[in-house]
């Protein structure tokens, strides 16, 4: 992954894609050989956040000030201008305080919010746990067949991106031949390739372990894991904004990813469990929210989600379960945002809490263009 700084200018500013259309360099088809699960040995965790560091449960609803919103509309313009994207959306919500929204260069409502989705697969995941209908530490062979060393990887290790797994998305025939993979070839590519490291012993961002998480919830659950996401957290929440998207789905109120350089549009049906949620930004912020104040997961649940943090591929960035923490050089304080990246062809998105700022952001950008630096232009507007 190409990474830099998320810095003030929005011009020329690059942050690592977690991307669903990954663009890690293919891995040699040698495997680990594996006998057991081996402790983790890679670069050094991260401290978790404090429980003073995660928000409260506050209302979001109502209009912030229009002074701000004004500056909030201006630096929505300049972000379009300077990341000379087609299209964005954006949400900046202050709890106790109020909501903004923006939107540019479409009339759809909905965005896509690629990989940031996968917080409601984690999420669904903890509830299971909770109702003791599955539990973290199960073999995900005891959930699916077929797994290279199945026995070996646990459930945590999905959440967590520690399984060894590689991601099927990244294969070249994959590639060439785009859409979905049905289930069977995506185990074909993860049975060739094997484990790229044996379970716990290091990190590695695997899309396929996401796509695993989908149907041990559809097993667990006893419904499509696109319904339990529904009823557990969509209808939950009450948030009208907010669907999976699913194949032969409605995308009429959509702002669909945009091809660039002679590159398809990601088509937002393929990549499935990895990252499904479509939705308003301020939908996204109120799902974010819940997923960290408590709301949807008990407090033993939300202090798991970010125990350990490993670090990802650019210095700064690093995930628990189905959550990522930010925390690099910024001016003039240390940036510092707990929430999930998304992307993949023509998309951008990030949706995050700022405990700095107490503040909610989300964005999403089709075509070119930076989500990071965007979310980080509308916060610093806070200022």
């Amino acid at each position: 992954m190409t990474g830099a700084i998320l810095g003030l200018a929005l011009a020329g500013c690059k942050t690592s894609d977690v991307l669903l259309a990954s663009t890690q360099a293919t891995s040699p088809e040698a495997s680990a050989v594996c006998t057991a699960a081996k402790p983790y040995a890679g670069q050094p965790l991260r401290a978790a956040p404090t429980a003073g560091q995660l928000p409260q449960r506050t209302s979001l609803t109502g209009q912030l000030p229009a002074a701000l919103t004004d500056k909030l509309d201006g630096a929505l313009d300049t972000a379009l201008k300077a990341t000379k994207a087609q299209s964005m959306t954006a949400a900046v919500a202050l709890p106790g305080k109020g909501l903004w929204t923006g939107r540019r260069g479409t009339d759809k409502p909905l965005f896509f919010w690629a990989s940031a989705g996968k917080q409601a697969i984690a999420i669904t995941v903890l509830q299971l746990a909770e109702e003791g209908k599955l539990r973290l530490s199960d073999p995900v062979s005891r959930w699916t067949d077929g797994v290279p060393n199945g026995e070996l990887i646990t459930i945590e290790q999905l959440l967590a991106h520690t399984s060894g797994l590689y991601s099927a998305n990244e294969d070249d025939a994959v590639r060439r031949k785009g859409g979905r993979m049905t289930e069977a070839e995506e185990m074909a590519i993860l049975q060739r390739r094997g484990l790229l490291f044996c379970p716990g012993e290091n990190w590695r961002y695997s899309n396929s372990g996401y796509d695993l998480l989908g149907r041990i919830i559809t097993k667990a659950d006893g419904r499509p894991w696109p319904q339990a996401i529904e009823a557990r957290i969509i209808r939950r929440l009450g948030l009208k904004d907010m669907r999976v998207a699913q194949p032969d789905g409605p995308t009429d109120d959509v702002a669909l990813p945009v091809a660039l350089d002679g590159e398809d549009g990601l088509d937002i049906a393929v990549p499935g469990a990895a990252g499904a949620l479509v939705a308003s930004p301020a939908d996204m912020v109120r799902f974010e929210q819940a997923a960290l104040d408590g709301e949807l997961l008990k407090p033993a649940s939300r202090r798991l989600m970010l125990a350990r943090l490993y670090p990802m591929f650019d210095p700064g960035m690093f995930y628990g379960l189905g959550v990522m923490v930010y925390d690099r050089p910024d001016t003039p304080q240390r940036l510092f945002w707990i929430g999930h990246s998304g992307g993949g062809a023509g998309v951008r998105a990030v949706v995050a809490y700022d405990p700095r700022r107490q503040a909610f952001v989300a964005a999403a950008l089709n075509g070119s263009g930076d989500a990071h630096a965007t979310a980080n232009l509308l916060l610093k507007t806070l200022d």
